[in-house]
């Protein structure tokens, strides 16, 4: 009686799960054009953090990347109904402040040895841009059930990172050009940096799949079973 009133509750309860995903409704696919105005609207914030970075306070930097973040995040997590780890959300607020102390104390023109903090700044600050970008792109296509080869995946974070990345560099020109500026330092500045924006990138990229498919085959190799001897 014991054990059937047990298993009688545990059906209960999983019908009661059951219930309640039945009862949530998925979010609406966004359309282009919903598609098109969060591009130029984040494409504007970020033009609006980067441009003139160097020259703001720590503390309105801070502020700034916050509202930032917050917003977007806001926008997956209310409007595509998708959770973001601390993880997802700590790598660009974690980005954008190695460029904001690099600045503050004036790192970029320092070297640590053999590797110049431009070089480390830009290739890990992308490296970690490129883990939130694959997050969020699995997750998009998790959550509308599209399907992808998990290489095109791979490569299509990898291309929106980079893009990124290279959108960051035009910020730096239009600083220079219409703010008076002064961020590009040689004719080889902005080659340089995308040099080390694409190298993070794609290391942190091969780090990302190896470390997937350990996690996927270690799910896939069953629980061996333990015989006790009475």
């Amino acid at each position: 009686m014991a054990a059937r009133s047990i298993s009688t509750i545990e059906d209960i309860k999983r019908r009661q799960v059951q219930k309640r995903k039945l009862q949530v409704v998925p979010p609406e696919k966004p359309g282009a054009g919903e598609a098109i105005g969060v591009i130029a609207v984040a494409l504007l914030i970020m033009s609006a953090l980067f441009v003139k970075m160097p020259y703001r306070g720590l503390f309105y930097n801070a502020i700034y990347t916050t509202i930032a973040l917050s917003g977007f995040f806001a926008y997956i997590k209310f409007r595509l109904r998708i959770q973001p780890p601390l993880l997802m959300i700590a790598c660009p607020a974690i980005a954008v402040l190695i460029d904001v102390i690099g600045n503050h104390f004036g790192l970029f023109s320092v070297t640590f040895g053999i590797l110049p903090y431009d070089v480390f700044a830009h290739f890990l600050g992308t490296g970690l841009c490129f883990v939130a970008v694959m997050w969020l792109v699995s997750a998009i296509i998790e959550r509308f059930n599209y399907r992808l080869p998990s290489a095109m995946v791979t490569f299509f974070a990898i291309a929106t990172t980079f893009a990124l990345s290279a959108f960051y560099e035009i910020t730096e020109l239009w600083d220079e050009d219409f703010f008076n500026g002064h961020r590009i330092w040689s004719t080889h500045d902005t080659s340089h940096d995308l040099a080390s924006d694409i190298s993070g990138t794609l290391i942190m990229a091969a780090i990302y799949v190896l470390i997937t498919r350990a996690r996927r085959k270690k799910e896939r190799v069953p629980a061996r079973k333990v015989h006790s001897i009475t």
